[in-house]
């Protein structure tokens, strides 16, 4: 491949995708890419000789009547044939669009053409990094690709000509160093994919481009440099030295910027009030939806924080973060008047660690996958200033190669190691010690309070999205430990690291060395471990025999009442002590030869290499789950006698006799109160924001939650909407939405897919449907598919086609999109108008009655003469479904439509009060599903 090559740019329209199920082409498009041009377009539509389906008609605005008039295949094959014959073959998605049609030249008795391929995808993936979708028409919408007419296999060809074309200049101006890395990966690749790099990287090689000044070559690795620290001032008359206190200096200071909101500035001013007082109480402020609270409590912190007393703000999710940093931020520096120094806080898991990523580079990868990834971060560093894997947009960072990669650490930096100076982690902690605002989430923030380093003497600190703070509590308080899995990953290292076995680590470290003294002390220890872990599940199936499973249940559990709990405690502290000594041994003596093999690489052959790799991908597992563990011996250590805890012991049994039982311990405290009170002692008095914080009118939840007590200052506010419910949406309960405790699973997924179908088919809003439970989500989704929906729609699905960030920002790019997700998504995510139309609340969103952690917490709330429902599972469900509501109404300009399948809402007391707690301008109607649907379009009709 060269510049003189034609590239054929091909996308064909089809009937469906099965030519044994007698699936045609409908039409085909190309565009004849030569020396950096589009020379030539075809574009033909064929006659395939049946009928072609309704959804696909729908989808490509290809009539029947338009296609009888059009030659058949056999009659364009042989002029097919002829124009392809030479070229290199490309497509978005290659493995269809070539098989296709050399299935369809075989039908009608043609030899297949025998053309390199080259994936248009699999380019974009990877010098395109940071793309929250590779979709064609996001990918168009991305690089600003005009497309007029998606679908169409003209259109189609042209824009996928213009995306290889604009893909291949920013692949050629990437620094040298990239581009031979990038073709030595190639391999693997989707057809001839990898060669388009090598033969990129050899024609750059002639030309000899000098390296970007932004760019600094580390250890054969191109990097950004650190973008320079730019203070930008915003003079004019509304800047303000001191809090704008009267209502005119605050129109003054917003004017410019915001719209005026008296409930914006209330807000602002108790956050003022409360800290010019002597003495500075904990506010908690219940700031609705459209009041625009994140500057409501910026502003008036701004003129207080400073680097040596920071604000902290946490909020749910790291999206949430992003947007403060990214949106929020912004705006205040303009309304102020002045730069705000600001850092992001999380954990170090999150960041690259530079050095473990080159030396994957050098170990041997078989895993297309994993030399995709590679591939894509090689680019993603030469943009990249900070380092976040998060911008990856990645579906999971769970797997072995991340786990490898992912940092460990300040204190697993070598000083000496080449990467030192360039680490991110340094560089950020540098950033947040300079800020005078840092974010983070609530988790980072409950397990990192007392860390004075990070935040400063004494900061100040909002809790963005209190509410969710309050649902994090009962996680952030408890953990579970699976002691089946460090047993099979200590016996899988076993097998590593004896002699008995021909495939493992001993051929790499000789007899006599020191490597081979440390290879069987980690033996040796891993021994151990096995050892420790089963005396352990001894004594607590002797001490604490777990009942015998009920009907249905793969599961035996035992709950420890608070004596045996702390009968536990004082039994196992041999064997944490243990534990915690195996594991440092094991750590010490892992390190100590991967350093070893890390400075004698070259000496290895590559079969020795793949069996490190193996090991270590084994042993990493361990090692990361060592967090796992080390917080649930936190709150085991920390256990007191006056305290109520929970420990529940489950077996899980095994479905197949030769597997072994499952052994889990789950722990948790039942208040979080009095920890969350201790975690807000490291701060100024906390503020307490959010939309929904309130359950019937009363903060009493809430403050329970948080162990403020009836003697404790608070200060309480609700500050109303601004928005006109009765104008902007409606709320519709389905009369006839499937029971769930009436129906077998298979029939109330099938259920729930036919009334969602009913309300979204031919219906292009954009609809965030949400669940209770991720296998009806998962169900609901594959019979969505069958359905057809995602044929001229896309639908997006939690857990299934992206994390939870990657399919907010795929979501954003939508026009018509179905989003499927869990009740994650009932906070924190802004949708302002056309991006979300339509919500879906498939279940009332109470915790799942079968989760472990929900049954721990329900039994020892009984166990204490609390019913359960009404202290805890019931407040829970109310702020959710306020929350949901929440999602759909963002500004003033939005109308939308939320509706909830569940009945119980109509049929239940329960229900009816939590209907009460909406909005009381929200029109509400029960109807059946069919009407709903006949109601939402008169609605979106009088709407434009």
């Amino acid at each position: 491949m060269n510049r003189e090559t034609i590239y054929a740019v091909v996308d064909l329209e089809t009937t469906g995708t099965n030519i044994k199920d007698g699936d045609r082409i409908i039409q085909f498009g190309c565009a004849l890419v030569q020396n950096g041009k589009i020379i030539q377009t075809i574009s033909q539509d064929v006659n395939p000789l049946r009928d072609v389906p309704t959804k696909i008609q729908h989808l490509t605005h290809i009539t029947a009547d338009q296609l009888e008039l059009a030659p058949i295949f056999e009659d364009l094959a042989p002029t097919l044939v002829e124009i392809l014959s030479g070229t290199v073959f490309v497509a978005h998605n290659i493995n269809f669009d070539l098989p296709f049609l050399n299935g369809e030249l075989t039908r009608v008795g043609l030899q297949p053409l025998d053309l390199a391929g080259i994936d248009t995808v699999e380019l974009a993936q990877i010098i395109l990094p940071e793309a929250p979708s590779y979709r064609l028409q996001d990918l168009t919408q991305l690089l600003e690709i005009e497309h007029d007419n998606p679908h169409q296999a003209d259109s189609d060809a042209l824009v996928t000509a213009k995306l290889f074309l604009k893909l291949s200049a920013r692949l050629q101006a990437l620094p040298s160093v990239t581009l031979n890395r990038l073709s030595e990966l190639g391999e693997g690749l989707l057809r001839q994919t990898g060669d388009f790099f090598t033969d990129t990287a050899q024609q750059m090689r002639e030309k000899s481009q000098p390296l970007p000044n932004e760019l600094l070559i580390q250890e054969e690795i191109a990097l950004r440099k650190p973008a320079p620290v730019d203070f930008e001032i915003y003079p004019g008359s509304s800047y303000a030295a001191q809090y704008p206190v009267t209502e005119a200096e605050k129109k003054r200071l917003l004017k410019p910027h915001l719209k005026w909101r008296k409930a914006q500035a209330t807000m602002m001013d108790l956050i003022h009030d409360n800290f010019e007082s002597e003495t500075p109480e904990p506010l908690l402020i219940e700031a609705a939806t459209g009041l625009g609270k994140t500057i409501g409590y910026l502003l008036p912190y701004s003129y207080r924080m400073s680097r040596d007393h920071k604000l902290v703000v946490a909020t749910s999710t790291t999206l949430l973060q992003e947007q403060i940093l990214t949106q929020a931020k912004p705006l205040l520096e303009r309304l102020v008047g002045r730069q705000i120094n600001a850092a992001v806080v999380k954990s170090a898991s999150h960041y690259i660690d530079l050095h473990r990523f080159e030396l994957s580079l050098r170990l041997p990868h078989k895993n297309r996958m994993i030399r995709l990834l590679q591939m894509k971060i090689l680019v993603w560093l030469t943009q990249t200033t900070t380092g976040d894997l998060d911008e990856l947009n990645l579906t999971s960072y769970k797997t072995p190669f991340f786990v490898s990669i992912q940092h460990r650490g300040l204190a697993s930096l070598n000083p000496q190691a080449p990467f030192y100076h360039e680490d991110f982690l340094r560089r950020l902690t540098h950033r947040q010690q300079q800020a005078e605002l840092l974010v983070t989430n609530h988790a980072y923030l409950a397990s990192h309070a007392d860390e004075q380093q990070i935040w400063g003497p004494k900061p100040y600190l909002v809790l963005d999205e209190a509410q969710n703070m309050v649902f994090n509590v009962q996680t952030i308080s408890q953990e579970t430990w699976s002691l089946s899995s460090w047993q099979f990953w200590a016996q899988k290292g076993l097998q590593y690291t004896t002699g008995a076995q021909t495939n493992n680590l001993v051929r790499l470290f000789p007899a006599e060395t020191p490597q081979n003294r440390s290879l069987k002390l980690l033996h040796k220890t891993l021994g151990k471990l096995t050892r420790t872990l089963t005396h352990l599940e001894t004594y607590l199936t002797e001490q604490f025999e777990p009942d015998e499973p009920t009907d249905g249940q793969t599961f035996s559990e035992r709950y420890l009442n608070p004596d045996e709990v702390i009968q536990f405690v004082n039994a196992s502290q041999r064997e944490f002590g243990q534990l915690n000594r195996e594991l440092l041994t094991i750590q010490d003596h892992f390190l100590a030869l991967r350093y070893v093999l890390e400075d004698q690489l070259a000496r290895y052959t590559e079969s020795d290499l793949a069996i490190w790799q193996s090991f270590e991908n084994e042993l990493n597992l361990l090692l990361a789950d060592v967090d796992h563990y080390q917080r649930f011996e936190q709150l085991f250590i920390a256990t007191k006698p006056q305290e109520r805890h929970a420990l529940a012991i489950q077996i899980t049994r095994p479905s197949q006799p030769s597997q072994l039982p499952q052994f889990k311990l789950h722990w948790q405290l039942l208040s979080a109160g009095p920890q969350m009170q201790q975690v807000l002692s490291h701060f100024e008095p906390v503020t307490l924001t959010g939309a929904t914080l309130a359950v019937n009118g009363h903060f009493d939840y809430l403050k329970r939650e948080f162990g403020f007590t009836e003697e404790q200052a608070l200060q309480t506010k609700k500050l109303r909407s601004p928005f006109r419910f009765k104008q902007q949406a409606r709320f519709y309960i389905a009369e006839d939405g499937p029971v769930q405790k009436e129906l077998t699973p298979s029939d109330y997924h099938q259920q729930v897919a036919a009334q969602v179908m009913t309300l979204i088919a031919n219906n292009p809003h954009q609809t965030l449907i949400l669940f209770n439970a991720n296998q009806t989500l998962e169900q609901v989704y594959y019979a969505l598919g069958r359905a057809g929906l995602s044929l001229d729609r896309e639908v997006l699905a939690q857990g299934i086609t992206g994390s939870a960030e990657k399919i907010t920002k795929r979501f954003m790019l939508g026009h018509d999109s179905v989003l499927l997700a869990t009740s994650s998504f009932v906070s924190g995510v802004d949708f302002p108008e056309a991006a979300l139309e339509m919500v879906i609340l498939v279940q009332l969103p109470f915790d799942a009655p079968n989760a472990l952690q929900t049954r721990v917490r329900y039994a020892q709330l009984s166990a204490q003469g609390i019913n359960p429902f009404k202290a805890e599972a019931l407040p829970k469900a109310t702020i959710r479904l306020r929350q949901s509501f929440g999602r759909l109404i963002r500004t003033p300009n939005d109308r939308g439509l939320f509706i909830c399948l569940d009945p119980r809402l109509l049929t239940t007391q329960y229900g009816q009060q939590m209907r009460r707690a909406l909005p009381a301008s929200l029109p509400q109607k029960a109807a059946p599903v069919q009407t709903i649907r006949e109601l939402s379009d008169l609605f979106w009709l009088n709407s434009d």
